[in-house]
C-alpha cells in the first residue's frame, strides 16, 4: 500500500479544467493495448484459425463469435453497476480489474494454442474465460476514464487518446505479424500462439500500471443506494441523446465486425493474396494515426455531428471500389484500403466522447455512474459486433455451399463492401434528422 500511496501522490488531478499530460494519458491508456490485441485476434484471426487449423465448421465459429458477445452483453451492465456502487478497501475499480487480469491469460493460452483435435467444449470454455476476464478489465477501466476530469475538452482528449493509442498498439502488433508472414512465412497456428502469449503477458502488466499510478475518484454519498442495474439502464435509456448514440454504436460496430471477420478470407481466398494479410491490415491503423488529429481539429470548426456524417459517407462511397480491384494485386487492394480508412476511427472517438458528455449531464447533482454508462455503450457495441461478425461468416458459408459451391470471390467482395454502405444508409438520416446530441458537442479538443 505504501508504494501505491506514494505513486498516487504524484498522479493526475481531478480538478476541472486541469490538462492531463501526454505521459499520464499514455500510462492510463496502456490497457487499451491489451484490448486491441484481444479484439484484433478475436475478430480478424480467430475465425480462420478455428476453421482452417482447429477444424471447426464456419457456421459454428460464427455462433461462437455471437455467443461470446451476448455473454459480454449480460456481464457488462452488471460489472458497470458493481464497479460504480460496491465500495472496497482497495477502491471501486481496482479489485475487478485485478480479477480480470488473472482470468485473461488462462483463456488466451487455452484458446489461441488450441490443438487440431480440440473439442468445441474446450473452445467455448476458453472463450468464456477470456471474455469474462476482458469484461472485468474494460468496463471498470472505461468508467474510470470518464472520471479522470470534469472538463468536457479533457474528457474528449482522454477518449481520443484511447483511440489513438489503440491504433498505435494494433499497428505495432500488425507490423510484427507482417514480418512473420512476409519475412519468415510463419503459419497461422504459430502466429496465434504468439498472440496468445502476448495477451497473457499484457493483461497483468498493463493493469498493474493503472492501479498503482492513478487514484480513483472517491465514491460519492448515496452511490450504494442507486437501485439495481436494470433500473439504472432504464433511466439512461429515457435520454434521447443516449438512445441516438447507442443506435450509432450498433451501426458502427456491426459494419466494422462484419468486415473484420471475413478480411482474411477475402484477402487470401478471394483475392489470392496469401501471406499479405497482416501487411494489408496495417493500412487501417496507419491511416488513423495520420487522420485522427485532422478530424479532431475539423470537428472543432464544424461540430461532431457533421464530422460523423462526412466519415460515414466517405466509407460508403469507397466501399464499391472493391469490385474494381483485380485478384493478385496487393498494391491496388492496398490503395482501396487507404481510401476506405480515411474516415476510420472517427466514429469511435466522437461517440465515446459523447457518452462521456451524456454521463456528465445524467449524473449532475447525483452520484456518478460512469462505469454503468460505459457498460451500456459497451453492451451495445459488443452485441453489434457479435451480430456483424457472425453474420459475415454465415453469409459466406451459406453462399459457398448453396450459391457458389465451387468457390468464387464475388460473395466475399459483397460481404466486405456492403456493411459500410448499409451503415451509411442508416447513420446519415439518423444524424441529419436528430438535434445536436449533447450540449457543446461541437467543441472538441484538437490535441488528442
Amino acid at each position: 500500500m505504501s508504494i501505491g500511496l506514494s505513486l498516487q501522490a504524484k498522479s493526475t488531478s481531478f480538478a476541472p479544467g486541469v490538462r492531463i499530460g501526454r505521459l499520464e494519458l499514455a500510462a492510463f491508456t496502456l490497457p487499451v493495448l491489451l484490448f486491441q490485441a484481444i479484439e484484433l485476434t478475436w475478430r480478424a484471426y480467430l475465425p480462420r484459425f478455428l476453421n482452417q487449423d482447429v477444424g471447426i465448421a464456419l457456421g459454428a465459429v460464427g455462433a461462437l463469435l455471437l455467443g461470446a458477445r451476448l455473454l459480454d452483453a449480460m456481464a457488462d451492465p452488471l460489472l458497470g453497476w458493481i464497479s460504480d456502487t460496491v465500495r472496497t478497501p482497495f477502491g471501486r475499480r481496482r479489485p475487478w480489474m485485478v480479477f480480470g487480469a488473472t482470468l485473461v491469460p488462462f483463456g488466451a493460452l487455452l484458446l489461441f494454442l488450441a490443438p487440431t483435435d480440440a473439442s468445441m467444449t474446450m473452445i467455448v470454455a476458453a472463450s468464456l474465460l477470456l471474455h469474462i476476464g476482458y469484461s472485468f478489465i474494460i468496463t471498470p477501466h472505461g468508467g474510470w476514464g470518464l472520471e479522470l476530469s470534469d472538463d468536457r475538452h479533457q474528457r474528449t482528449r482522454i477518449m481520443g487518446a484511447k483511440v489513438w493509442f489503440a491504433v498505435v498498439g494494433s499497428l505495432g502488433l500488425l507490423a510484427f505479424l507482417a514480418l512473420l508472414e512476409r519475412g519468415f512465412a510463419v503459419p497461422l497456428r504459430l502466429e496465434m500462439a504468439l498472440l496468445g502469449w502476448a495477451i497473457a503477458v499484457l493483461a497483468p502488466l498493463t493493469v498493474l500500471v493503472v492501479i498503482l499510478r492513478f487514484p480513483e475518484r472517491p465514491a460519492p454519498d448515496g452511490a450504494g443506494q442507486a437501485g439495481g442495474p436494470m433500473m439504472l439502464i432504464r433511466a439512461m435509456l429515457t435520454n434521447g441523446d443516449m438512445r441516438r448514440i447507442l443506435l450509432l454504436y450498433i451501426v458502427t460496430g456491426a459494419a466494422d465486425a462484419a468486415a473484420a471477420s471475413i478480411f482474411l478470407f477475402l484477402a487470401e481466398d478471394g483475392l489470392g493474396l496469401k501471406g499479405w494479410s497482416a501487411t494489408l491490415l496495417m493500412i487501417q491503423p496507419v491511416m488513423a494515426l495520420l487522420t485522427l488529429p485532422l478530424w479532431s481539429r475539423l470537428s472543432v470548426r464544424i461540430g461532431r455531428k457533421r464530422v460523423l456524417m462526412i466519415a460515414y459517407a466517405m466509407q460508403a462511397l469507397a466501399a464499391p471500389l472493391l469490385f474494381l480491384v483485380p485478384a493478385g494485386q496487393p498494391v491496388l487492394f492496398g490503395a482501396f484500403l487507404v481510401l476506405r480508412a480515411l474516415g476510420w476511427g472517427v466514429d469511435y472517438m466522437l461517440l465515446r466522447a459523447m457518452i462521456a458528455d451524456v454521463a456528465d449531464e445524467g449524473d449532475r447533482g447525483a452520484s456518478r455512474f460512469s462505469a454503468s454508462y460505459y457498460g451500456v455503450s459497451s453492451i451495445t457495441l459488443k452485441i453489434a459486433m457479435g451480430l456483424g461478425g457472425a453474420g459475415g461468416l454465415w453469409l459466406i458459408d451459406l453462399a459457398g455451399r448453396a450459391i457458389w459451391p465451387g468457390g468464387g470471390d464475388l460473395i466475399l467482395r459483397m460481404a466486405f463492401a456492403a456493411p459500410a454502405m448499409l451503415a451509411a444508409l442508416i447513420a446519415l438520416p439518423l444524424l441529419n434528422g436528430g438535434r445536436q446530441m449533447v450540449p457543446h458537442a461541437g467543441t472538441l479538443q484538437a490535441d488528442a
